[in-house]
C-alpha cells in the first residue's frame, strides 16, 4: 500500500543521497543526521498506527502450551474485541464487530504452525436470515517482523481501501496476519505464497468452526501486492486435493508474482546509478537466507544496508522505505547475483510458488499501468503465462489502469472488484477463457494518489 506518506519518504530520502553521495561510513548504522531525521519521523508515524507497541505484552499473540493437540485449520483463540476498543484501540468504522482469532495454518511440509488474524461482521446481514457472504482479505507488504501484522495495526493497515469497504458492503471479512506476522511460528516468510495461501484457505476452515451456519461455504479471496499474489496462490491451492472447497473466484490487485523477475526489473531500471527506490528485496534476501543457508545476507548486502537493518526492523514498511529508497543498487548490494543463485530459483518455486498452475475458480487482475512497485509486464506475463498453458480452464480477466501506481488502483477499482464479487455470490455466468482490457479514464484530472485515512473521535 502507497498513501500519501511514502512522498514524505521519498522526499527525505532524496535530499539524503544528495547531501552524502558516499557510503555512509563514519555515521551510526551508515545512516547520516538527514537519514535519521527521516527515519525518526517515520518510525514515529508507523508506532502511532500500532495497537501495541511491543506485540509480545499481548497476551493474545502467545503461543498457548498445548498447541501441539492441534490440527491445521483448527481454532485455538477467539477474542472479541469489546465495542469501546474497537474504536479507541482499533479505528473500527460504526457498527462492524472486530474478532481476533488464533488458528494452526501449516508449513511448507504440512505441518501445523499457528497464525493469527481477525474477523470483522457487518452490522446488519443484506442476505437477511441467510448466512453470511464470506471474503478473505490477504494483505500486502507489512513488514518484517511480529510488530508489523496487520492485527496490530489500528486501521488493519489497509483500512478504508480495503477491509473496511468489504466490511460496509455486507461481508464477513476473514483477514489472516501470515504465519509468522503476530503468531511466534517459525519466523515471518516474506512473499512465501505457498505458505500465504494455506495461511487464507485454512483460516477459512477455523472460522467456519468458530461461526457455522453463520456464514457461507462459499467464498471469494481478495488481496493486494504480496497479498495479490497470495489470492492468486490461494487460487491454485483450491484446486489441488488440499482444497478447503467452497471457492468462488479470486481477485489479485497488484500482484507481485514472482520475486527475481520484479528484482531484475528493478535492477535494470536504476542502471544510471539513481536511487532504486527499492526497500523491499532486502527483505526477500533476508527471507531465503533463513532457509538456504548458501544464500548468507552478508556475501552481498553492502555495509549500508547491513548497518541500517537493525534499525528498519525497529519498524515495518514505511521504515524500511525510509531508509533504502534512496539508495542506488551498488549502496544496497555488493553484487546482485543472488536473484540468479540456484536456492533461490528453487525457493521461488518451493515457496514463493511460481508457476504457471491450475486455477479453482475464476479470476480478476487488476494492474496499474505505472506501478513503481509490481511492474505492469511481470503481473501481464504471469496472466498468459496461466491462460496458455490452462487454457480450457481457465476464466481469468486482466485489467490495466493508466496513470495509477500500485496503492492508488485500490480505490480506483473498487467499485468494479466489489460487483465482480457480488456477481461470484449471485451466481452470474462467465465466458470461459481469458479477456485483457485497458480501462479508459472519464477525466484527465484524476487524483494519481491513495490517501490514508486517519480516525478522528468525536
Amino acid at each position: 500500500m502507497l498513501p500519501k506518506l511514502l512522498p514524505i519518504v521519498f522526499i527525505a530520502g532524496a535530499l539524503a543521497a544528495s547531501q552524502n553521495p558516499l557510503p555512509y561510513a563514519n555515521e551510526p548504522n551508515r545512516c547520516d543526521a538527514t537519514c535519521q531525521i527521516a527515519y525518526r519521523q517515520v518510525l514515529a508515524m508507523e508506532q502511532e498506527r500500532w495497537v501495541n507497541q511491543d506485540i509480545t505484552t499481548d497476551p493474545f499473540y502467545s503461543t498457548p502450551s498445548n498447541v501441539s493437540k492441534y490440527s491445521t485449520g483448527d481454532i485455538l483463540k477467539w477474542e472479541k474485541i469489546p465495542a469501546e476498543q474497537a474504536y479507541r484501540r482499533w479505528t473500527v468504522p460504526a457498527g462492524i464487530s472486530l474478532t481476533r482469532f488464533y488458528y494452526m495454518s501449516e508449513d511448507i511440509e504440512g505441518k501445523p504452525l499457528p497464525a493469527t488474524g481477525i474477523v470483522l461482521i457487518p452490522y446488519t446481514n443484506p442476505q437477511g436470515n441467510k448466512p453470511f457472504r464470506t471474503v478473505v482479505w490477504t494483505h500486502g507488504t507489512a513488514g518484517g517482523t511480529r510488530q508489523c501484522s496487520p492485527s496490530n495495526h489500528r486501521a488493519l493497515l489497509y483500512g478504508w481501501t480495503a477491509p473496511f469497504a468489504l466490511a460496509l458492503a455486507g461481508y464477513v471479512v476473514i483477514a489472516p496476519d501470515y504465519a509468522g506476522q503476530g503468531s511466534q511460528a517459525q519466523g515471518f516468510q516474506y512473499e512465501a505464497g505457498i505458505l500465504h495461501a494455506a495461511d487464507a484457505s485454512l483460516s477459512v476452515q477455523a472460522v467456519r468452526k468458530a461461526l457455522g451456519s453463520k456464514i457461507t461455504k462459499e467464498w471469494v479471496v481478495v488481496g493486494h501486492s504480496e497479498g495479490g499474489m497470495s489470492s492468486w496462490r490461494t487460487n491454485e491451492r483450491e484446486a489441488k486435493s488440499v482444497a478447503v472447497g467452497g471457492l468462488l473466484g479470486a481477485v489479485a490487485l497488484s500482484p507481485g508474482l514472482v520475486p527475481s523477475k520484479i528484482i531484475g526489473e528493478t535492477i535494470r531500471r536504476a542502471a544510471n546509478g539513481g536511487p532504486a527506490g527499492d526497500f523491499l528485496s532486502s527483505l526477500m534476501l533476508q527471507t531465503v537466507s533463513r532457509i538456504y543457508p548458501s544464500l548468507k545476507v552478508k556475501d552481498y548486502a553492502s555495509d549500508i544496508l547491513l548497518g541500517r537493518m537493525p534499525l528498519a526492523d525497529q519498524g515495518c514498511f514505511y521504515t524500511s522505505a525510509s531508509l533504502y529508497s534512496n539508495l542506488t543498487i551498488t549502496q544496497l548490494y555488493k553484487n546482485t547475483s543472488w536473484i540468479e543463485h540456484p536456492d533461490f530459483i528453487k525457493w521461488e518455486k518451493v515457496y514463493n510458488g511460481a508457476g504457471p498452475h491450475k486455477l479453482a475458480a475464476p479470476m480478476l487482475v487488476i494492474q496499474g499501468a505505472e506501478d513503481p512497485i509490481v511492474y505492469p509486464d511481470t503481473s501481464e506475463e504471469a496472466f498468459n503465462e496461466t491462460c496458455k498453458a490452462f487454457a480450457s480452464s481457465t476464466t481469468a480477466e486482466f485489467r490495466l489502469y493508466p496513470g495509477l501506481g500500485h496503492g492508488p488502483v485500490l480505490p480506483a477499482s473498487q467499485q468494479y472488484y466489489l460487483s465482480w464479487i457480488e456477481d461470484r455470490f449471485n451466481k452470474v455466468s462467465l465466458k470461459k477463457g481469458c479477456r485483457k482490457l485497458t480501462m479508459t479514464p472519464e477525466t484527465d484530472n484524476f487524483s494519481p494518489v491513495n490517501d490514508e485515512w486517519v480516525a478522528v473521535f468525536s
